[in-house]
């Protein structure tokens, strides 16, 4: 008569089977990581070339929560950024090639939900169309947690290691880093997994409140439009004005396309303007860039990349009514405008 199979055993060898396509597809879209820009493109992890990825950690900015001031720190330190960069990579490859492997199954899938925690926090609110960014860090992180719960079971390397040293079956700490049976009782692994998995979701819905309003009240995306904030201007010895220009919404893949800016009284009647031209020809030393990504003038005006902040000096004739308070006004070639009531500083010492 054929012995009926465990039902402990069936149970762990049909969860470890239901986490394969789990740990393949997450583990492909961290090694890829690796793979796209070491192998495929390896200029973007070149500094001064066009699609460096360092631009990236500049656009996730604006909007970021939690990380926000080590990426303000990362991007004002070029020369610190690149090897962060290295370093994150690597460790992307590393713990993708290890959850598809099954190699030290839970160390990568621990590796998985940090960095997919770092990806959710600090570019979750990209996403032009579908949310991108934020639903890979929330699934990232739920899908780390559920292969660190099962491990790869038989279906990888960390079996095989098992087979051939069967000493490794004894050992706490390679379950705890690779696969087997969790060296605890399994009320606290039950209670554990509920709690892990009670936390995922809290944390899920929270961003997806905090950065699109997707749970209640009214949706919004920081991504589908350029925004642009003006933050203080004054005048400078020379007579000129200088504003402080932020590039702070909008698609990661363009700019914001400056083709005026203009002074305007209480009456919004214009007192002083520079047209597409005026900014198109604006010398690199009348601006001053804060960040990796920079403000630059372009054939038509002046170019606004996401993340972007600077401050640009705007020449002005004699005779300009100046100072006082004004609204300054941003028009972007899509027709879109922005506009702050500032204080424009005294003219000091020096001018005629």
């Amino acid at each position: 008569m054929q012995e009926a199979p465990s039902s402990a055993g069936s149970s762990t060898q049909d969860s470890t089977l239901a986490l394969l396509s789990l740990r393949l597809v997450t583990g492909w879209l961290f090694f890829s990581a690796l793979w796209r820009r070491f192998v495929l493109e390896p200029e973007k992890m070149v500094p001064d070339a066009a699609g460096y990825v360092g631009e990236k950690f500049n656009h996730f900015l604006p909007h970021a929560i939690g990380v926000r001031g080590l990426l303000d720190w990362l991007v004002r330190h070029p020369e610190v950024l690149h090897p962060f960069l290295v370093v994150f990579t690597v460790l992307e490859g590393a713990a993708g090639l290890g959850l598809m492997l099954g190699l030290l199954t839970r160390a990568a899938a621990a590796g998985v939900v940090m960095l997919s925690g770092g990806i959710l926090l600090g570019a979750g609110w990209i996403g032009s169309t579908c949310l991108d960014e934020w639903q890979i860090g929330v699934l990232g992180i739920a899908g780390g947690i559920s292969v660190m719960l099962g491990g790869a079971g038989r279906f990888g390397l960390d079996a095989a290691l098992t087979s051939r040293f069967p000493r490794l079956r004894q050992s706490r700490a390679f379950a705890l880093l690779a696969s087997g049976s969790l060296p605890l009782r399994p009320g606290i692994v039950r209670r554990g997994g509920i709690a892990l998995a009670g936390a995922t979701l809290a944390l899920t819905l929270a961003t997806n409140q905090i950065f699109f309003g997707g749970v209640w009240g009214k949706l919004h995306n920081h991504s589908v439009r350029p925004h642009v904030t003006i933050s203080a201007a004054e005048l400078d010895q020379a007579g000129a004005l200088r504003l402080k220009l932020a590039r702070d919404g909008g698609p990661d893949t363009y700019g914001a396309f400056i083709v005026d800016i203009a002074i305007l009284d209480g009456a919004s009647k214009p007192v002083h303007g520079w047209d597409a031209r005026a900014l198109a020809s604006l010398p690199a030393s009348a601006i001053t860039n804060h960040y990796l990504v920079k403000v630059r003038p372009g054939p038509h005006g002046l170019v606004l990349p996401l993340g972007s902040v600077a401050d640009v000096v705007l020449p002005i004739p004699p005779g300009v009514p100046l100072p006082g308070r004004y609204r300054v006004r941003v028009s972007d070639v899509s027709g879109a405008m922005w506009d702050a009531g500032l204080e424009i500083a005294p003219r000091l010492a020096g001018r005629e």
